[in-house]
């Protein structure tokens, strides 16, 4: 952050270029793991209705639901890539830094001071 008290950002900083590595452990592999528990829980839930659990109907169709889910999180990494989540992000934040109301005259004077008096200070020993 800055001394004025809003964020900082960089965008003269240079995006990274994705890695098949970095996305195989941090989007491949994980929605395989999800999957793969999706599958068995469904399978669980599928055992447990037949055998007259009202209750495992609901979670039969849930975990289905769940790894369609997953699948969507992970379609839009991956469409998104080369920082356009970060990219974003960082345009929300700056229009909404500049929508923000104008700051309170008073409290201004009072930052002021403060840093004066910060300022003004003998190091402590």
């Amino acid at each position: 952050m800055s001394d004025s008290g809003k964020p900082v950002f960089d965008e003269t900083a240079p995006e990274r270029p994705r890695s098949r590595v970095r996305d195989f452990w941090q989007l491949d592999l994980p929605l395989a793991v999800a999957l793969v528990l999706c599958t068995v829980f469904t399978i669980i839930e599928v055992r447990r209705a037949s055998e007259g659990v009202w209750r495992a109907w609901v979670y039969m169709v849930e975990w289905p639901m769940i790894g369609l889910f997953c699948i969507w999180i992970w379609y839009r990494f991956k469409r998104e890539a080369g920082g356009g989540f970060a990219r974003r992000w960082k345009e929300r934040a700056a229009r909404f830094t500049a929508e923000r109301e104008p700051e309170d005259p008073q409290l201004q004077a009072w930052r002021d001071y403060q840093r004066q008096v910060r300022d003004g200070e003998p190091p402590s020993p």
